[in-house]
């Protein structure tokens, strides 16, 4: 009995080293903001296609807060642990601010001593960076046409507010909303482009000859001041344009009620769910209005890139998050963080059509994902490296209701109106303060437009900033 014991013993001992757990590494912890439009990201195509790429397994960290700097000072105020963090699709955080973090050591820079890495966008990065949209259903049941000047859309809001264009029997219209959150979605901003040329994003300064010069002093700029004012006090622009968030604006667009006329934003999928193709339906561009001595203009937009991730300094996988973060930049992880997956979602153009943009075709969709509730990649959360090629030589792929097809129409309309390139200054962030501060107040009322005495003070304050 005890000579038989031996090979079972043994064959106990092999089976048991054979069962042995094997040691794996620990899931790599990556935050990223909470999206209405990203279903799963544990079951998510990319994320899955990542995990194969890179051999890590990623755990995700879900973070329910909008503003970035305050999410940082949370997380390095607190213990938890976290390899990298994701920023995108509204949890956004400027580079100056980042800096703060950077100094303060807190952050890990990359091998060019950069700290973060940057998202290099999901649309053309040059062109028109505001749209005016109008209810085209209100207008046909108004017997109304598109309005070209600012007088036709000034009559053409007025009817939108008095003659119950949904038909409801309630004056529950907003003829011209807006929304705090983006100078795209300010509908005073798109008007001022009517009287001068108004461009927020430098600080209303162009270059003439090497010096500095301002739309913000004309007489003309006054008087797109006292029209936007005018529209304010007859209820027909948004008494709660400078308050309302940018999800509240969306929620009202694409509300059954059918209660809004116009809004303006500089993608169309910004505002109207891609799910809803009657909202969509019920809303068209109207190209930049003339103002009352010619004026007409396109807002001109660079979009740079934003940032798309960040390393914690304390992380203990500073090298795999980098491997990790680098995969994402690639080409290949890039178009599936764009447009889904290859052959399913959409597939490369053999380059015999025009694109949306009138040049040559590069990407087809099939299956239009950006601001979807959907489980293809993560709608534009963390970095991103997009050429402008496959951006601006996307396909149309028959379908009216593809957001990137309706903006590329919008856009094409713009382009016309665009100021010329080489004449924009450096944005002054004092100045734009002020202005920003300035419009605001004198279209709410809080400052007069037509007090001369106003306006003066108004001025010198403009001034003193441009001498400094």
């Amino acid at each position: 009995m005890k000579g038989r014991l031996v090979p079972v013993l043994l064959l106990l001992s092999l089976l048991a080293g054979g069962c042995a757990p094997e040691t794996r590494p620990e899931p790599l912890r990556v935050a990223i903001p909470d999206s209405d439009h990203v279903q799963n990201p544990d079951t998510n195509y990319y994320v899955n296609w990542l995990e194969e790429r890179t051999g890590l397994e990623l755990e995700f960290v879900t973070i329910r807060r909008r503003d970035g700097e305050e999410y940082l000072d949370a997380l390095f105020a607190s213990d938890a642990e976290v390899d990298a963090v994701l920023f995108g699709d509204g949890f956004t955080i400027p580079e100056g601010a980042l800096r703060r973090f950077a100094e303060a050591g807190e952050l890990s820079p990359g091998e060019d001593g950069t700290f973060y890495y940057a998202n290099y966008g999901d649309s053309v990065r040059h062109g028109p960076g505001q749209i005016l949209w109008i209810n085209c259903e209100w207008l046909g049941a108004l017997g109304l046409s598109l309005p070209r000047t600012t007088e036709e859309l000034r009559d053409v809001l007025r009817a939108f507010r008095t003659r119950d264009p949904n038909g409801n029997g309630v004056a529950d219209e907003i003829p011209l909303a807006g929304s705090a959150d983006d100078y795209a979605c300010q509908p005073a901003e798109l008007l001022l482009n009517s009287y001068v040329y108004n461009d927020p994003y430098h600080s209303r300064l162009t270059l003439s000859g090497g010096e500095r010069k301002t739309a913000a002093s004309e007489n003309a700029f006054r008087e797109g001041l006292a029209f936007c004012a005018a529209l304010y006090r007859e209820g027909l622009l948004d008494a709660r344009a400078y308050e309302r968030r940018a999800s509240q604006l969306a929620e009202l667009v694409n509300s059954p009620e059918n209660l809004v006329g116009a809004f303006t934003t500089d993608s169309v999928s910004a505002v109207i769910y891609q799910g809803n193709p009657e909202i969509l339906a019920r809303y068209m561009h109207v190209a930049p209005l003339r103002g009352p001595h010619g004026a007409q203009n396109a807002l001109y937009v660079e979009r740079e890139p934003s940032v798309g991730a960040i390393i914690p300094a304390r992380s203990k996988r500073q090298d795999d998050a980098r491997r990790l973060l680098d995969t994402m930049l690639s080409e290949e992880a890039s178009l599936i963080a764009r447009y889904g997956e290859q052959g399913v979602d959409w597939e490369f153009s053999d380059g015999s059509d025009v694109s949306i943009y009138g040049g040559a075709s590069t990407v087809v969709t099939k299956n239009y994902l950006w601001n979807t509730p959907q489980n293809k990649h993560l709608n534009g959360i963390g970095p991103m490296r997009v050429r402008e090629e496959y951006l601006e030589g996307v396909t149309w792929n028959g379908v009216n209701s593809d957001a990137e097809y309706i903006d590329a129409r919008a856009r094409t309309s713009c382009r016309p109106y665009l100021p010329e390139s080489g004449v924009f200054a450096e944005r002054d962030e004092a100045l734009s303060d002020y202005l920003d501060a300035a419009v605001r107040d004198f279209i709410t009322g809080k400052r007069e437009i037509g007090s001369d005495a106003e306006w003066n003070e108004y001025l010198s304050g403009l001034d003193a900033l441009l001498r400094r």
